[in-house]
């Protein structure tokens, strides 16, 4: 099993979102949720370089490294992110039942660590950062890393994802992937094997879908599935 971070664990999406308004807004750009959503998974840099080339906007590269700092500083000013309720019991009982499990960010170690405190970290087999790779997301080498040092063959790996570079960086290499609708809509997924809508949809499909053991500890949601 493997989790993206923000969006899937840490329920950051608005504080994000905002900080990248915020500091696109001071090179005179104005965005959306959805233009900011699409583009998570790749680091900062490639972000704010995407946004500002598709408005025409030349920005000498030492200001658009100082504009990577600054997202990172408006995003911590709005207080440390929550995680999404129920995520540290559905880690356990998934670990506890045997699976491997391991966590794909696009964000930096640095970043991790601001929300991940040493315990936290300890509920997951690998933790793949942007520092780790040289190809971020939609490249497939995030995953393939992960799937390498948990030991499981990518086939074997299944991907909990929010944004459509996670998706496409998951199905290249080789993962099946649900995607869960916490930023984007069902829209958006057009390439992912499953569509949740929520996380109550996602543990459902998690322990009644024949991919972990059933019980009664969670609650049943509605799942849109895709073959």
């Amino acid at each position: 099993m493997i989790f993206d971070c923000d969006g899937v664990l840490l329920d950051s999406g608005e504080p994000y979102y905002t900080a990248y308004e915020k500091v696109l807004a001071e090179e005179g750009v104005a965005t959306s949720p959805r233009e900011i959503y699409r583009l998570e998974g790749m680091p900062t840099l490639r972000v704010l370089e995407t946004v500002l080339a598709g408005r025409g906007k030349l920005v000498p590269s030492v200001r658009v490294r100082e504009m990577v700092d600054l997202r990172r500083q408006y995003q911590a000013a709005a207080g440390v992110s929550k995680f999404f309720p129920g995520t540290w019991s559905m880690l356990a009982r998934l670990r506890t039942s045997g699976y491997r499990v391991a966590m794909v960010t696009g964000s930096s170690r640095k970043s991790i660590d601001l929300s991940f405190t040493p315990d936290l970290k300890s509920h997951f087999d690998a933790i793949i950062t942007a520092d780790d790779v040289q190809c971020p997301k939609p490249h497939p080498q995030p995953f393939a890393l992960a799937s390498e040092r948990i030991e499981v063959p990518t086939a074997n790996c299944l991907v909990i994802e929010n944004a459509p570079y996670g998706v496409q960086s998951a199905r290249a290499a080789g993962c099946r992937v649900i995607a869960i609708c916490t930023t984007l809509t069902e829209e958006d997924f057009g390439d992912a094997h499953w569509i949740v809508p929520d996380h109550s949809a996602l543990k459902s499909l998690l322990w009644n879908g024949s991919v972990a053991p059933s019980t009664t500890e969670y609650d049943s949601g509605k799942i849109n599935g895709h073959d």
